[in-house]
């Protein structure tokens, strides 16, 4: 009997260290699980946080059905032409080298450096960029085309009324273009803002960088600049026809010797640090034209 007494006891010591194994187990196990769930939804709270955070520097955005073309107009009988090529065929018009592009948000202070966002932080900061002058053309629509001046010296101005890249208002105030002028008397580097072709009434804006009004500058490491981008109207003529009249005040892009050919490469992107550079302006058509307009200098 004293046996069989004993036998419950040592079976119930050995089942309340069977519960209490399994008890610690469970515990384990659901603050393992607890550990997992609160770590997945730090996890969904960090991936909402950059979800939230692309306002700029997407890396999906897509332009299509760009229709590039350029043509120039003189007034007083003075011709100014235009060719694909240096060393012509030259005419009035001419189509650009590229027709179908993506563009990426990208910065530049002066056409020769330039890059891209590589990090933002949850408050949608870009803070960190990387140099992508190497490969610009995986960004931006490059290309160039030739003037050239007639028998007269020249005064070469851009012909703002002849002048398209989009009517969408969030793209337009995102865009710029640049333009680097080669010729006799040296080079000439402008980046326009696009505000001046359209209404950009409505864009959203968000500041997306730690400062405001600065792009991105430097070769081997970045820093921020001022943003060194024009008014097109700065540098036009105005009228219709073959017939315009440089704008008051404005100042010529460039003087032409006679008979004289400069090379232009141009520039098509998105500035990255502008404020529109948000995610409203993806998937945005650019049907592009360039105009000049000269007269006797």
């Amino acid at each position: 009997m004293g046996k069989q007494l004993h036998e419950p006891v040592a079976i119930a010591s050995s089942d309340a260290r069977t519960a209490r194994k399994s008890s610690s187990i469970l515990r384990d196990v659901f603050s393992s699980r607890r550990r997992m769930l609160i770590a997945a939804a730090w996890l969904l709270l960090l991936l909402a946080a950059f979800s939230a955070a692309t306002f700029a520097w997407f890396s999906s955005s897509r332009y299509t059905n760009v229709t590039p073309a350029a043509h120039t107009v003189s007034d007083s009988g003075y011709d100014l032409l235009i060719g694909a090529s240096q060393g012509g065929p030259f005419d009035t018009e001419c189509a650009l080298s590229q027709t179908d592009k993506t563009l990426y948000p990208i910065s530049t202070a002066d056409l020769t450096s330039f890059w891209r966002g590589t990090f933002q932080n949850a408050n949608g900061i870009t803070t960190e960029y990387a140099n992508c002058t190497a490969n610009v053309d995986d960004y931006a629509l490059t290309g160039t085309f030739y003037l050239k001046g007639s028998s007269a010296p020249l005064a070469v101005y851009l012909y703002q009324s002849q002048m398209n890249v989009t009517s969408d208002p969030q793209l337009l105030a995102a865009l710029r273009v640049g333009f680097i002028i080669e010729g006799s008397s040296g080079s000439q580097t402008y980046i326009f803002s696009c505000d001046d072709l359209g209404s950009t009434a409505g864009a959203t804006s968000r500041r997306t960088t730690a400062q405001d009004g600065v792009v991105v500058s430097g070769a081997g490491s970045w820093n921020y600049v001022a943003d060194p981008s024009l008014s097109i109207g700065g540098y036009t003529m105005d009228g219709t026809g073959d017939a315009p009249v440089a704008r008051a005040g404005a100042q010529p892009l460039y003087t032409l010797a006679a008979d004289e050919v400069v090379r232009v490469t141009y520039f098509v992107y998105m500035e990255g640090c502008d404020d529109n550079c948000s995610n409203e302006a993806q998937s945005r058509d650019i049907s592009l034209q360039f105009a000049f307009a000269a007269t006797r200098a």
